[in-house]
Parts: C-alpha cells; sequence; structure tokens
C-alpha cells in the first residue's frame, strides 16, 4: 500500500509539503497540489482517515440513533440526513436501538469512542435516563434531536406538531360527515403518540362528538386477534364511519383487515393515517393522510448540527414543522 514517503519520492517534494496537501493546508500552491494529487493517483493512494482525524481533532464523523430503520418515516429523515451530511464532507454511522434504551446507550458509548462530531438522535420509547447524551454535549459534542426528543432542559429539536397533525385528520373525517370515529393509537411509550390521541379528543369535543375510550384501540399486528377485536366493535358499533389511525402502516393494515370483514373503503368507513409515505399514493384504495415533513425534518436536523460544528459552539434552539392535511380515495 502506498504512503506518503512513496509520494515524496514520486514527486521530490518534502514530507511535510505533501502532508500539507492532504490536510488542506492554504500554505500549499494549487500548482504543488495538482502535482501531488496526481502522483497519488498514480500510487493509488489511500488517505488514513484515521490518522488524519487525530491530527485534526475531528473525525468527520456524525453518529445517528433512530429507533427502526425499516420504518418508512425513519428512512426518508435519514436519507435527507444523508444527502445534507454528504454535502458537507461528512461520513454518517446508523445504528437502531430497536426501542430499547440498553441499544441506544451501547450506540452513544460506540459513538463516543469513535469520536464522532456530533449526534442526531430520535429517542427510543423506553428512554429515560440521558446521562450519556449530557455526557456528549459536556465535551462539546452537538445533539440534535428529531422527531421523538425528551424533556431536557437545554437541548436542540426538531419535531412535527403531532397534536395539530391528528386533529386535522379527525376534523376531516367529521367534515366528510363522520359521526362515529375510532382512533387506532399507537404506543403510549411514546410521546408522540400520545399527542395524536390528544389531537383526535379535542377534535372531537370541538365539534360536539362524543368521546369513548371504547373507541380509542391499541392494535398488536396478531392479525387473527385484531380482525376479532375489529369485527366485535363493528358488530356492537354497526354505525362507525370513521377510522384514524396513528401511522400509514396501521391505516394499510387497518383498510386490509376491513376489506377481509367485507367492509367498504371509503363507502362504508373512511380511513385516514399518518406519516404521507410513499406507499399510500399507490394503495388501493389510495390513503389520505397527514404529511409528517421526514425528509424536511431530516434536512432541518442536520443542517442544526452543522451550524453548531461550524460555529464551534452549541447552539440550542427548537424547530416545529405543520403538517399537512394529503386527502385521497380513502376519504
Amino acid at each position: 500500500m502506498a504512503s506518503i514517503k512513496d509520494i515524496s519520492k514520486l514527486t521530490g517534494l518534502s514530507l511535510a509539503t505533501v502532508s500539507r496537501v492532504f490536510n488542506n493546508s492554504p500554505l500549499v500552491s494549487e500548482k504543488t497540489r495538482q502535482k501531488v494529487l496526481k502522483a497519488a493517483e498514480k500510487l493509488d493512494y489511500q488517505p488514513n482517515m484515521m490518522a488524519a482525524a487525530l491530527r485534526s481533532g475531528k473525525s468527520k464523523i456524525i453518529g445517528v440513533i433512530v429507533p427502526e430503520i425499516n420504518n418508512h418515516f425513519f428512512s426518508g429523515v435519514i436519507n435527507s440526513i444523508e444527502k445534507k451530511l454528504s454535502d458537507a464532507d461528512y461520513n454518517i454511522i446508523i445504528s437502531q436501538s430497536h426501542e430499547s434504551e440498553e441499544l441506544e446507550k451501547k450506540a452513544l458509548q460506540s459513538f463516543m469512542k469513535l469520536n464522532v462530531d456530533g449526534v442526531l438522535l430520535s429517542i427510543s420509547k423506553e428512554t429515560t435516563d440521558f446521562l450519556l447524551v449530557q455526557k456528549l454535549m459536556n465535551q462539546k459534542i452537538p445533539v440534535v434531536f428529531f422527531d421523538r426528543t425528551p424533556k431536557l432542559e437545554v437541548s436542540s429539536s426538531v419535531v412535527l406538531d403531532d397534536y395539530k397533525g391528528a386533529f386535522m385528520a379527525t376534523s376531516h373525517l367529521i367534515d366528510k360527515g363522520c359521526k362515529q370515529i375510532i382512533h387506532i393509537a399507537g404506543d403510549p411509550k411514546v410521546s408522540i403518540f400520545n399527542k395524536r390521541k390528544e389531537g383526535y379528543i379535542d377534535a372531537l369535543k370541538q365539534k360536539n362528538h362524543d368521546v369513548s375510550e371504547d373507541f380509542i384501540l391499541t392494535l398488536t399486528h396478531d392479525q387473527l386477534r385484531d380482525m376479532s377485536v375489529i369485527k366485535q366493535l363493528f358488530q356492537n358499533n354497526p354505525k362507525i364511519d370513521g377510522i384514524f389511525a396513528h401511522g400509514d402502516e396501521i391505516s394499510l393494515y387497518v383498510i386490509n383487515i376491513l376489506t377481509t370483514l367485507g367492509i367498504q373503503v371509503p363507502k362504508q368507513v373512511k380511513v385516514i393515517g399518518f406519516g404521507n409515505v410513499d406507499f399510500t399514493e399507490h394503495t388501493y384504495p389510495r390513503i389520505s393522510t397527514i404529511d409528517q415533513k421526514s425528509h424536511e425534518m431530516g434536512l432541518l436536523a442536520a443542517e442544526m448540527l452543522l451550524k453548531s460544528l461550524n460555529d464551534e459552539e452549541i447552539i440550542h434552539s427548537q424547530q416545529i414543522l405543520s403538517p399537512e392535511l394529503i386527502i385521497r380515495e380513502s376519504t
């Protein structure tokens, strides 16, 4: 494997000069820079990034932690993060917590060992201990939370107004004539799902609709069990005509169950999801939803982190994105 000594011998330049080129020193002329780069290409020289990081104190690596990569929303966020940071010459390492506080801690510990320059984090549903996050920030390593955020006195975050999105979704069903509306709720351990539940309840109250805990369900993805629960609910309440699901994946799941039960969407029951992930435009019927702004969230989170890195001081700020109602055939 070629080294800078080989480049020095080929170009006749000193080791110090060759080193300055790979460290982007302004003291090197363009003519010298091109001479070194051509020699490096000829010798197939690969710079030692870890050694460069040790010299500069910057790894050019950003750690990203999400609950699940295969979640359509988080994959959209990651896509925007990766593009923005790549354009700024940063590499990213992606870890999954799988909704486990312990796995999230292990990922943060690994990031610290790798000397990452910053961290982008969407916390797991189990996370209550933020000592490692605080340790990172005390070491002047910026941390930006997105989508799911902790209750910390000082932090930086990019979130969606989930309450407003749920209020909009439920109000849309009411405006379409729905009188009895079910909410398929998310895990109560996750704060954003609680906000969506609150938005659903408040929209019903504002429109003088009855609020019943019997109409708030949490499904299991055990299809036989869930189908039985929904079937029983419709048998007991045949006038149910609207469903607001906490996410697009669950809205598609519910539509499939309703179809199996012979209940037509949207003729008998209107269904709206939350997220506006790509597949919602390609189902039958196409699914009405709330745009969760995944790409914009990833972009803003990355920009917030880069600002702290470029200014060389942690800048704490919060940005709240406004949801958008997307109306399609399912309502």
